[in-house]
């Protein structure tokens, strides 16, 4: 294999690279590469005339496309596909006048699209990530996507206006929230961390309360009450002023199937998706292994090839698997439990309804008579399915001089920290909180100390520019400046930390402030 780079590419790829500060050039080679395979761009092998052979020159591919631990050449991945995206097998000398032409087009995009960044404010790596992601789930020129796919480009509901609340208030002034403008906060994420007692269920409720009465009901959210101690009783008042349904996971019809972001139409989108969803699986039921996972890819797939173009319910997939393992004479063991469990009766989707989630704002109660890993499953399967549909629309974008960015949606994960100490939860956390953001959705995590956020893999503080502390255990002054920032004053910050008890609450945004945190009941109670 010979590969030689114009000496334009070289300069873009040294500038996209230290940009992005990558070790290594090859990075952003591969990521252009296959940026430009998903814009759907073809060439003719013979346009690689067009461009300079003046820069460096590979010969052995392991520099551009990479290793594996082993140190194998991943260039047979990228060759199996161009070849797949072509429609047939590319000579040597062809991938090599491809691979030009796409790393060309796609250092361009690529190039063109960060100028219209702000670097200073991270918006070039929130992109990055974006593309990546939607990467991913790359799609051949072969496919003819109709169904949930970027191309559909589903009507997701937007609010375009200024979505603005207040927390509390202190002695001299409100401590108000302008939730979407730019200038303000460049990221949307909430982190509300308090004890038991603190105030933080009765502050959520007043902000989701604001929220919606601000916006006329337009902008829904969807809330997660893991400890399950929502009734719609006494949730009535909070239900009535949100427009909110109330699901009991375990008593209510809950209309939702959370396949149903897997793609009918395009086997490779399809392949890819079902492997996502068994690994969300994966990560919160740890004792599925290997040959398991393997099992339930099988007997999902011959689900899907089976259906006429309808999503299989979870309990078509656990009578299938059950089948499996009887025709295969397989024990029964952890999988087949975990998903028995997820098909008892708890995702009750209608096949003709064309209800989603998220058009509506949804209470979703978990009741602690669930098992407490089916009740963490069912989170990540709505968090997962949320993902994947909103990721597939586009970035919501200010409108020209303008610093206020529309948003589609608000999630709100209450006892957070029970996923953020899972590492393989944490992962999806992650992928959630970088890749949404874009997308004008706002995820809201509840906890009860600041420590939870803050884990050896990845702090979770750093994706959230707006945090709040009310009353915690541990008062620590090095993990308050983790979680709230930098303080103008550590003296202020100390003291304000210190009078902290029920009912107060604490931020750092020009500096630190103590204020009286807002309660839903009390709101309530004055109207």
């Amino acid at each position: 294999m010979r590969i030689k780079r114009s000496k334009k590419q070289d300069e873009l790829i040294t500038e996209l690279t230290n940009i992005f500060d990558f070790k290594y050039d090859g990075i952003i080679s591969r990521i252009a590469f296959v940026y430009s395979l998903k814009k759907g761009k073809e060439f003719a092998p013979k346009d690689a005339e067009d461009i300079p052979s003046d820069g460096k020159e590979f010969r052995d591919g392991k520099a551009i496309f990479g290793t594996s631990q082993s140190g194998k050449n991943y260039y047979p991945v990228f060759k199996a596909i161009l070849d797949e995206y072509y429609g047939g097998r590319t000579t040597e000398e062809q991938f090599s006048q491809y691979f030009k032409l796409h790393l060309d087009h796609g250092l361009a995009a690529l190039k063109n699209e960060i100028e219209e960044l702000n670097i200073t404010k991270g918006e070039h790596i929130e992109h990055l990530a974006s593309l990546v992601n939607d990467s991913l789930d790359l799609i051949g020129k072969n496919d003819s996507p109709k169904g949930y796919t970027k191309k559909e480009n589903w009507d997701f509901p937007v609010y375009n206006n200024l979505v603005e609340f207040e927390l509390g208030s202190s002695e001299d002034n409100k401590v108000n929230i302008p939730l979407n403008d730019l200038n303000e906060f460049d990221s949307h994420h909430i982190a509300i961390a308090g004890m038991t007692g603190a105030g933080k269920t009765q502050l959520i409720k007043d902000i989701l309360y604001q929220i919606s009465s601000n916006t006329n009901q337009k902008l829904n959210y969807i809330f997660f009450d893991y400890k399950g101690e929502g009734d719609p009783d006494s949730l009535d008042q909070f239900l009535d002023s949100t427009s909110a349904k109330f699901i009991d996971l375990l008593n209510d019809q809950f209309d939702f199937n959370p396949l149903e972001y897997i793609s009918l139409d395009s086997e490779r989108e399809q392949n890819f998706q079902i492997q996502s969803f068994i690994d969300s699986v994966r990560a919160i039921e740890t004792q599925i292994g290997v040959k398991q996972e393997h099992h339930l890819k099988k007997v999902i797939k011959d689900c899907f090839d089976s259906a006429d173009r309808v999503h299989p319910s979870l309990n078509e997939i656990s009578n299938r698997l059950e089948e499996y393992y009887s025709e295969n004479n397989i024990s029964p063991d952890s999988l087949l439990s975990t998903i028995s469990k997820l098909s008892s009766g708890l995702f009750n989707r209608s096949e003709e309804s064309t209800k989603r989630i998220f058009d509506e704002s949804v209470y979703l109660n978990l009741p602690i008579t669930l098992a407490d890993t089916t009740r963490q499953l069912c989170v990540f399967l709505v968090l997962k399915y949320l993902l994947e549909m909103f990721s597939k629309s586009d970035d919501t974008q200010p409108k020209k001089s303008s610093s206020i960015k529309p948003l589609r949606y608000v999630i709100v994960i209450d006892e957070a920290h029970v996923y953020l100490k899972n590492k393989n939860a944490r992962k999806i956390l992650e992928q959630l909180l970088r890749v949404i953001r874009s997308k004008g959705v706002v995820v809201v995590m509840l906890t009860q100390g600041i420590e939870d956020f803050r884990k050896g893999d990845f702090d979770f503080s750093s994706q959230v520019k707006i945090p709040v502390c009310l009353n915690i255990k541990t008062k620590d002054k090095k993990a308050l400046v983790n979680f709230l920032g930098t303080p103008s004053s550590e003296y202020k910050l100390e003291d304000a930390a210190s009078k902290l008890e029920n009912g107060k609450g604490l931020v750092n945004f020009k500096e630190p402030l103590l204020f009286d945190i807002r309660q839903f009941y009390k709101t309530m109670s004055s109207i």
